[in-house]
């Protein structure tokens, strides 16, 4: 993930859709949903790090970045203008992981080799739980 990725706004996902990957001869399905994330909001990194939703390969690292940097930033805010500013910091950092969490996530998938299936049928967690 580079430094864009972080504030892609105009390109976040915006509505459901579905991945899917050739594994081993089977197909992996992939749902990302394209609303506000609200456990990526309530969570930030450890809904990642817990949910095996978002089990793919090299996801924790890309959802930990953004959450070293909001800890820094919180630590440094803190430090110089109090912490009035820190929970400041906080809301909006928990607002941003909710709307770009799903985009991450997307990114992720097509860097690991997924690719939109327009066509797709979404159907009650299939293959969901799979991990390539």
């Amino acid at each position: 993930m580079d430094f864009s990725d972080w504030f892609d706004f105009n390109n976040r996902v915006k509505q459901n859709m579905t991945l899917v990957k050739e594994v081993d001869g089977r197909t992996v399905t992939k749902q990302v949903k394209g609303s506000f994330n609200w456990l990526g909001f309530l969570f930030t990194f450890f809904y990642a790090l817990f949910s095996q939703k978002y089990k793919t390969k090299d996801f924790l690292k890309k959802a930990a970045v953004p959450f070293v940097a909001l800890i820094l930033i919180n630590f440094i805010a803190e430090l110089t203008l109090g912490r009035g500013l820190a929970w400041v910091i906080n809301l909006a950092g928990a607002i941003w992981y909710g709307f770009m969490f799903d985009t991450w996530f997307k990114n992720q998938l097509l860097a690991n080799g997924y690719h939109i299936d327009n066509k797709a049928q979404v159907e009650s967690d299939t293959g969901q739980h799979d991990f390539e």
